[in-house]
């Protein structure tokens, strides 16, 4: 299941009124447990023995973190509409976003050199063709380019992490 289909169920799910989901397919396994007010959080809840499990979790963790920065440059008095309507935006709609995945097994790096600055930041506008990281895959350094003009919305691996066929590195907004 994709992140597109998990959503829908949700919705559905919310629209029907039914507290508690249950599925369970080969290695996929799904569980939703809606309380009455549904917000983003209750993505955490659901439960997937495969990668999307991992991808909620990061983009949760990712969405609190630029929540408690909202709040907490909103305390010092800051103005942060354009911030808090951002994260409103990306809650509501994630549908428009891409991936950029991991051709083959192997190391995850986020520049082309220890000592030299990433390829992309959050928020970096990639132009097509452009390298986004390397993935080392025996002994061989390959350059991972976005096939499309994006912007980098989140990055799903950590530096020297080992990651595998298939497995979305970046979560990108077709610009």
């Amino acid at each position: 299941m994709n992140i597109k289909d998990i959503k829908d169920l949700v919705k559905f799910i919310k629209s029907n009124k039914v507290g508690e989901f249950y599925y369970k397919k080969g290695d996929e396994e799904i569980e939703i447990k809606l309380n009455d007010e549904f917000d983003f959080q209750d993505y955490k809840t659901i439960k997937n023995n495969n990668r999307q499990e991992r991808i909620l979790d990061k983009f949760a963790e990712q969405i609190s973190e630029a929540e408690a920065s909202a709040l907490s440059n909103i305390s010092k008095g800051e103005s942060l509409v354009q911030d808090i309507n951002k994260i409103a935006e990306f809650k509501e709609d994630t549908s428009r976003y891409k991936e950029i995945v991991s051709p083959f097994v192997g190391a995850f790096y986020r520049a082309s050199a220890p000592d030299k600055p990433p390829f992309v930041e959050i928020d970096s506008i990639v132009e097509k063709n452009s390298p986004v990281c390397i993935i080392e895959a025996m002994k061989l350094m390959n350059e991972i380019e976005a096939d499309i003009k994006c912007r980098i919305v989140s990055i799903l691996a950590e530096n020297g992490q080992v990651v595998e066929y298939g497995q979305p590195l970046f979560i990108v907004e077709p610009v």
